[in-house]
């Protein structure tokens, strides 16, 4: 265990990989978001793990802006950080990249909602050396992970940082990994995201609508809908019935104890939790009665 490790992390998915680390009794040097430039929006608290590892607080810009304070190492890994931070930049050590996907398919930074969109049930991580392309450097490494049918986009998160600490410990235990490059031929990029993408669409199949609800689940900003001129979101739901008319979409067919049962275009989904201005709630708890449409 001779080599020196430093991991550039941040929010939800660095504080589950610290967590992994730590149970794998590893030490490497952590590079995370300096304090000052915290967004409201954070999910994930690297600063809990400050007793059990050195944590470098750095520029969230470039490499450049923080290169001073950071100790000289054997090998950079990014989790969940910015895929340009290197660019121009000189560093003495193989730079690598972990993407949430099975590369060379879902490059970009909406890997982990499109694959929900989509339905994907076979996906992985892929550790990458960076060479200036994002997402298009030569593979290192990937393992696959079943997205299992009651994942929420956490759930999928925290399996790749599972996995990704597993890839730690096999640099530390100078395990080779051979070099690939990736097949640029079946390679494709993701589309920004934008708010108004995350607005549900209840004229969709109950399956689609529920996807789409996982794939901007915690600690993502979830999926919306409105009600009588209040945006609500989305925070849990499941398949009531896979098919068939059980009323207009959006239109609320029951109220029980565990939710709201809503008709989509085709089957119908229950709606577990919302969340209104922060605060997440039982479904139930909405003013609202059989009969009623979200839109």
């Amino acid at each position: 265990m001779a080599k020196n490790i430093l991991i550039y992390t941040k929010d939800f998915a660095g504080e589950k990989l610290l967590k992994y680390i730590k149970e794998l009794k590893l030490t490497p040097f952590i590079a995370t978001t300096s304090k000052s430039h915290l967004s409201k929006k954070h999910t994930g608290n690297i600063f809990l793990y400050k007793n059990d590892f050195q944590i470098f607080e750095v520029s969230p810009e470039s490499y450049e802006q923080s290169s001073n304070i950071i100790p000289n190492v054997d090998i950079v890994l990014c989790v969940d950080w910015k895929k340009d931070y290197f660019a121009g930049s000189s560093i003495n050590c193989p730079v690598y990249y972990m993407q949430p996907s099975l590369l060379p398919k879902y490059r970009g930074y909406g890997a982990v909602s499109e694959q929900f969109l989509r339905g994907v049930s076979i996906s992985g991580i892929t550790i990458y050396e960076y060479n200036g392309i994002i997402d298009g450097g030569d593979i290192i490494y990937q393992e696959e992970i079943k997205i299992e049918d009651y994942y929420n986009a956490g759930d999928f998160i925290e399996k790749t940082c599972q996995k990704t600490a597993e890839f730690v410990k096999k640099i530390y235990l100078d395990t080779t990994f051979e070099k690939r490059k990736q097949n640029n031929a079946v390679s494709f990029y993701l589309p920004k995201i934008r708010k108004s993408s995350k607005v549900i669409d209840f004229n969709a199949s109950a399956s689609s609508v529920y996807n789409f609800i996982r794939a901007y689940s915690f600690p993502f900003s979830m999926a919306s809908f409105y009600y009588k001129g209040v945006e609500y979101k989305a925070a849990s739901a499941g398949i009531e019935s896979w098919s068939g008319i059980e009323g207009k979409p959006g239109e609320i067919i029951l109220q029980n104890d565990y939710g709201l049962v809503v008709a989509c275009g085709s089957g119908s989904i229950l709606l577990k939790e919302v969340s209104i201005n922060g605060t997440v709630m039982k479904a139930h708890m909405i003013n609202a009665f059989d009969g009623d449409i979200f839109l």
